[in-house]
């Protein structure tokens, strides 16, 4: 077989692949009312909730993410910050002896491969060092510890991730640990960092060359 053909053939099966994943990433299924009522009730049963939370009010919230769901990927930003103690609460992590940041390391070690699993995966993660720049005086509202950003293929993604099993398991050495305000954001605009632009620039230049030359017999 011809390089040239071999190239083209390269070009068609990779031109699948993008299509393959861009359709993966984008499911524009909404969720119906018997999965959002099906979600609701196993996060009600079986989301770890400490006692002083509101269970109720906490998964009406959830309810309410749901029902706006239009089928689109989802940015979910975490703003978390990390209790004194650890809350209380009949789960294990209630009487956890050790620190919330060492029960959200747990957390987050059985958590992260269930999440990359599912096809969600962090944007962004980052450690707050200072308190904030511009806010007002309210304290729910300043000094976080962590930043993060997830992308999530749907807002059904992110349901599974909250009702599967295996995250069950440790999801109260999170909500235990730490306060925490999870924003749903609609993608607008997404940048990579420049430098990856500048790498991915140089390499489709690279690869562009070496094919031109290939097709017009080198120099």
């Amino acid at each position: 077989m011809s390089t040239p053909l071999s190239l083209g053939l390269l070009a068609i099966v990779l031109a699948l692949f993008v299509l393959w994943v861009w359709r993966k990433q984008e499911p524009r299924r909404p969720l119906t009312v018997a999965e959002i009522d099906r979600y609701c009730e196993t996060i009600h049963a079986s989301f770890p909730v400490p006692d002083h939370q509101d269970r109720a009010a906490w998964v009406a919230r959830v309810r309410r993410f749901a029902e706006n769901d239009d089928g689109r990927d989802i940015y979910m930003l975490n703003l978390l910050r990390y209790n004194e103690t650890m809350a209380k609460g009949p789960a294990p992590a209630g009487s956890f002896a050790g620190t919330p940041h060492e029960a959200n390391e747990i957390y987050e070690a059985n958590a992260k491969p269930i999440l990359i699993k599912s096809g969600a995966f962090p944007i962004f993660a980052g450690k707050v060092e200072d308190a904030n720049a511009v806010g007002g005086p309210d304290p729910a509202e300043d000094r976080w510890t962590r930043i993060l950003v997830v992308h999530y293929p749907s807002r059904r993604h992110f349901l599974d991730l909250l009702t599967d099993p295996q995250y069950l398991t440790r999801a109260d050495f999170k909500s235990y640990a730490m306060h925490m305000a999870l924003v749903p954001v609609k993608r607008e605009m997404v940048i990579p960092d420049f430098r990856q632009l500048a790498v991915i620039a140089a390499v489709i230049v690279f690869l562009a060359a070496g094919w031109i030359l290939t097709l017009t017999g080198g120099a």
